[in-house]
This record gives C-alpha cells, structure tokens and sequence, in this order.
C-alpha cells in the first residue's frame, strides 16, 4: 500500500532562490525535514547519489530519480521495508513561485506507517519544510518571502 502527502505554497521570491537550495545539499540542513546533513561528491545529475544524515543518525544513500534544471528535485532512499520518495519543486508565478514538496511512501511497512498516523505527523513536517525554504529563499533576494 502506498500513499502520499505534499504542501503546496505560493510566495513572492525567486524560482533561483528556490533552486539553489534544492542543488546544493550543504543547505538540506537548513529546510528538510529530516536531514542533518548531506553531501554529494560532485554535482547533482541523474542517478547520482547524495548521502543524507538523518535526524536519528542513519546516512542514506538517496538516488536522484529526477533534475530538472531550476525546476525539480527528486530523490529515493531506500530504509528497511520501504520506499520513499521525495519530490522538491518550484515554478515561476505571474507574482513569484509555487513551491511543492511531497513525500511518498510505499512497500511492506508503508500500509502499517499509513496506520500509525505517519500521514498527519509528517504532513506537519512538510508543511514547515516549505515554510523555510520560502523564507530561505527570501532572506537571499532580499525579499520577505511571505507567503500569498
């Protein structure tokens, strides 16, 4: 069984303020939810790899599935049992840019976490995720980034 959460904002910054945190994994610190830090050996490309220190001490290899150049961010880590996949994206608006994160789960833990109320608890996290990316984003333009 697997199932998805995301957050969606809009906000008044830059779609490269945006960007230039989701290609530089020295920033994941700063905006994930889960990561105290992460390092590439050279640039993000396809099929690469990013290991990414998680809050309670296990480094996961994530494999980039998805780099759309100024667009879009996706990654696989693979924990016991299950998949995840973690999508960063930002689109340009008339007034700014939509930023969306999602987080989706699946494999034989994933029904069990969808159960134990693993939707609600990280659906916060995403929510705060997007907050501080957007005021990331901002304080480097030198906008507020607030969102509309």
């Amino acid at each position: 069984m697997s199932w998805m959460i995301e957050t969606v904002r809009e906000a008044a910054v830059g779609v490269a303020d945006v960007y230039r945190l989701y290609a530089d994994p020295s920033t994941w610190h700063a905006w994930g939810h889960n990561a105290t830090w992460a390092r590439a050996d050279g640039p993000l490309v396809e099929a690469g790899i990013v290991e990414v220190r998680a809050n309670y001490g296990k480094v996961y290899p994530c494999r980039i599935r998805r780099l759309v150049v100024d667009r879009a961010l996706e990654l696989e880590a693979r924990p016991p049992l299950v998949l995840v996949i973690q999508t960063y994206e930002v689109e340009p608006t008339s007034d700014g840019v939509r930023v969306r994160h999602a987080l989706e789960l699946s494999g034989r833990l994933s029904g069990a976490l969808r159960i134990g109320g693993a939707p609600w608890f990280y659906q916060r996290l995403l929510d705060k995720e997007v907050a501080k990316v957007i005021e990331l984003a901002g304080a480097h333009s030198g906008s507020p980034g607030q969102f509309r």
